[in-house]
């Protein structure tokens, strides 16, 4: 870790870019370590959530903690106008429905917990982004390594190609949603699905034969996966040329029929790049900062109250270019993935031709009943 952090300080030292520190989490302490993420972003529609938790490391595995009454806020620096975020379930905040960003302006994410501990972010300003100029995807049979490295699964590797400016340094972070369709809705382990409660409360006592059933939407559903792993670019080796054959995404081979894609395109400053790659280097495989092993990567948050205090996390204001992208499959050959984690198994028909019945799509943070914009 050492090593990762000298390397990036050097790499960035004659930008007069202080160093972002990763340091050991102490989980041993009764406090949990504070954890915060999230954009303020030229997107009003849909704004992202900006999430403030405590992170816990024990027994080699990561639970997250979320904290009630925080009050948070977000700082226009050039005005003083001060707006309330409004808080969300688990940890998370939003901007009111009528805030809108000013790219001109400097803003501060400013918020206090209820232990009377007062924070704040340095001041952060839109960087303008490009617009992505073109995307496609290439079948690949052998794409993926599985879990247990035995084997490739196949997936459809997403690229884009974007025009980098020429008269600036520029650093780019991608995100993207991917949706499927989803045929199946509720499954029900050791019982079966109830009407009357819509819920799985019906017991059935032969599960060891037939231990879970799986049961179909009643109507539109779709699968929302997000993007896990950071990626980062510096145009460092392309300044001013065309950024092309940007790897976005490998998306599993679920079914015959296609998908689509949500990419997000996002300039960011060589300070929050810094950071993002540090964590690149040291979390791909474990998903959201929330997730991380145990060390920690002091970001732009300050404890006001305690200035000792270590916090994880980076928050920053961004302007986002969009592209929908639909992945037809034409060309997947491969055995299909098991979108909901097992192969299926459906309640038999009866007598009763009320059963199996359809079961509604609950929208929650991985699937909508929403047609998403751009599905083919």
């Amino acid at each position: 870790m050492k090593i990762i952090n000298y390397l990036f300080c050097l790499l960035f030292a004659l930008g007069a870019i202080s160093c972002i520190d990763p340091y050991s989490l102490d989980f041993s302490q009764k406090n949990n370590v504070l954890v915060v993420e999230g954009f303020l972003t030229d997107d009003s529609a849909k704004p992202d959530t900006i999430k403030i938790q405590y992170s816990n490391f024990e027994n080699q595995t990561t639970r997250i903690v979320p904290i009630s009454s925080v009050k948070a806020s977000v700082l226009n620096v050039d005005t003083n106008e001060e707006t309330k975020l409004i808080e969300q379930p688990k940890g998370g905040f939003l901007p009111p429905k009528n805030f809108k960003i000013n790219a001109q302006n400097k803003y501060i994410l400013k918020f206090s917990l209820p232990n009377g501990q007062n924070y704040e972010s340095s001041s952060e300003k839109i960087i303008n982004t490009p617009p992505i100029a073109k995307v496609y995807d290439t079948f690949n049979a052998q794409s993926v390594l599985s879990e247990d490295g035995k084997k490739y699964t196949s997936a459809n590797e997403v690229y884009l190609d974007t025009q980098d400016p020429a008269d600036s340094k520029n650093y780019y972070l991608w995100r993207y949603t991917h949706f499927e369709r989803l045929g199946y809705c509720t499954t029900c382990t050791k019982s079966q699905y109830s009407v009357q409660t819509n819920s799985c409360s019906i017991a059935l006592p032969n599960f060891n034969r037939t231990p879970y059933f799986d049961y179909e939407c009643a109507g539109d559903c779709f699968s929302i996966f997000k993007s896990k792993q950071v990626n980062v670019l510096s145009d460092v080796a392309s300044n001013g040329q065309l950024i092309k054959g940007k790897l976005i995404a490998k998306i599993p081979t679920y079914s015959p029929v296609g998908c689509l894609i949500q990419i997000q395109q996002i300039s960011i400053s060589p300070e929050m790049y810094l950071y993002f790659k540090i964590l690149e280097a040291q979390t791909q495989s474990n998903g959201g900062l929330a997730d991380t092993p145990p060390a920690g990567i002091v970001g732009n948050i300050k404890n006001t109250t305690t200035p000792t205090e270590k916090i994880v996390g980076y928050f920053g204001v961004v302007s986002i270019q969009k592209y929908n992208h639909w992945i037809d499959r034409k060309d997947a050959t491969s055995p299909y993935e098991l979108i909901l984690g097992h192969t299926l198994s459906l309640e038999p028909s009866t007598m009763d031709t009320s059963r199996p019945p359809l079961t509604p799509c609950t929208a929650s943070s991985s699937r909508t009943p929403i047609k998403p914009d751009g599905w083919q």
